[in-house]
């Protein structure tokens, strides 16, 4: 069911990724004592997705050396609450493009690197700026918890790599799979009313290895735990920003236009995309190179070149017709 579901999350996100975009997965975290406080004292952490989407897209502008709201990627988000062993864990997944699209002219633009070690430091700031502009914490804990946390909050950074399907799979697998699935409970004990499930509990960063551990839990504390981490009706936790957000599709159509009709029409007084014996809009179609040689030689045997326009021979006057 896991596999299938995945699947169809890999169909919708399909309709707004640009697999020919390199992208990057981003997990950001918070500490077991920042979580604490935060479950405590009733922080919104949903909150924390766009704090992670800004750092993102300013890291990457940052590192190309750009300035301006005109520089987007394309970025898909969302919020975990708990971990894989139902503890209260948030952390923010990040897919995001390593290029940037100007959107004022369409043109792509590659950011250098993402520094990660920068990161980590950016997102401890952001979110301590979030919960002391809402109070959750008070000047004198921010300035013991600044320091306990000299080095930052954890961020952790990989390319998705693969084929056009690797990406669009890992990017479900990262952002649509939920917290929990019925696949890591390994018993259910009736007599004594205990669950037991596994779940990942480290893995290693040089050869990517996961570990697992199993864990039993009284059936009635692993439903209310299950029961905390379900998201509220109507609440949107799976984001989209920068060139993947809503509507963006039609602008960058038309950006296209501008890029390369507008030039053409501008050149040479003509619209490209017209017809010039019915002014019709014609279709566009991709001839790669290494069959561009057979097909100009089928157009030439039922076409003449006039102006720089393909006319059919039977559109065209007997005598303007070639020898």
């Amino acid at each position: 069911m896991l596999q299938k579901k995945l699947f169809g999350w890999t169909l919708n996100i399909s309709h707004i990724k640009n697999t020919s975009l390199n992208h990057t997965h981003v997990t950001f975290s918070i500490p077991g004592t920042i979580a604490h406080i935060l479950f405590e004292r009733k922080y919104e952490t949903e909150k924390m997705i766009t704090l992670a989407a800004n750092i993102f897209r300013n890291m990457l502008i940052s590192s190309a050396g750009l300035k301006g709201k005109e520089f987007q990627p394309g970025i898909c988000t969302t919020l975990h609450k708990s971990g894989n062993s139902l503890n209260y864990n948030p952390h923010v997944h990040l897919v995001g493009t390593q290029e940037l699209i100007d959107t004022k002219t369409g043109e792509i633009l590659e950011a250098p690197f993402l520094p990660c070690r920068k990161i980590r430091f950016i997102w401890k700031n952001a979110i301590f700026n979030s919960i002391r502009k809402e109070g959750i914490i008070t000047e004198e804990e921010y300035i013991d918890l600044n320091e306990k946390f000299s080095n930052g909050f954890h961020v952790y950074s990989q390319p998705i790599t693969g084929s056009h399907n690797d990406i669009l799979f890992r990017t479900a697998e990262y952002i649509a799979s939920g917290y929990f699935h019925n696949s890591q409970i390994t018993e259910v004990n009736h007599a004594k009313l205990t669950v037991t499930f596994r779940y990942k509990k480290w893995v290693d960063r040089g050869t990517k290895q996961k570990h697992f551990s199993t864990m039993t839990m009284d059936i009635y504390s692993f439903m209310a735990r299950m029961l905390f981490f379900l998201p509220a009706k109507n609440l949107k936790l799976i984001r989209y920003y920068g060139i993947y957000a809503r509507d963006i599709e039609k602008k960058l159509k038309e950006i296209d236009r501008k890029t390369w009709a507008l030039a053409i029409q501008n050149s040479f007084e003509k619209a490209p995309e017209e017809c010039p014996e019915c002014f019709s809009l014609m279709m566009q179609e991709t001839i790669f190179s290494f069959l561009a040689d057979r097909e100009i030689k089928k157009l030439i045997k039922t076409h003449a070149i006039i102006k720089g326009y393909f006319i059919p021979y039977k559109k065209m006057n007997r005598n303007s017709m070639p020898p």
